[in-house]
C-alpha cells in the first residue's frame, strides 16, 4: 500500500531532493543577494569615510610639519620674517645726528632691512 505522492525507493527520494535544491538555490540567492549587497555597501561606505578622515588628518599634519620645519629653518638661519618686512625707521631729527644715523644704519644692515628716514617721529 504505497501512496503515489511518496517515492518508493531511496534513489527516487534522493533525485527529488536534488531537484528541489536545484530549483530553490537561484531563488534563495536572488532573495539574499540584495541584503548582502546592501551590507557590503554600508561597510565600504564606513571604510571610505574613515579613509577620508585619515587622509585629511595626514594632510593637516603634513602642513603643520612643513610650517614647523620652515620656522626652525628661519630660526637657525637668524632670519626674522617680521623684521625683514619692516624697515628700520629713524626720525629726520635723529638722522641729522651722525652717531645716531651710523648706529641705525649698522643695525639695519645687521637685520638685513632698509633704513627709512621719516619726518616727525
Amino acid at each position: 500500500m504505497t501512496d503515489e505522492t511518496q517515492p518508493e525507493t531511496p534513489d527516487e527520494n534522493q533525485a527529488q531532493a536534488a531537484a528541489l535544491i536545484e530549483a530553490l538555490v537561484p531563488k534563495i540567492a536572488e532573495a539574499i543577494l540584495p541584503k548582502i549587497s546592501e551590507s557590503v555597501e554600508v561597510q565600504i561606505g564606513g571604510v571610505l569615510r574613515k579613509n577620508d578622515e585619515l587622509l585629511d588628518k595626514l594632510a593637516k599634519q603634513k602642513i603643520a610639519d612643513d610650517e614647523v620645519r620652515k620656522e626652525r629653518a628661519a630660526r637657525s638661519s637668524g632670519f626674522d620674517a617680521d623684521a625683514a618686512v619692516k624697515p628700520l625707521r629713524l626720525s629726520r631729527a635723529d638722522a641729522l645726528d651722525v652717531k645716531k644715523y651710523r648706529a641705525a644704519k649698522a643695525e639695519a644692515e645687521r637685520l638685513g632691512v632698509s633704513l627709512e628716514i621719516v619726518s616727525g617721529e
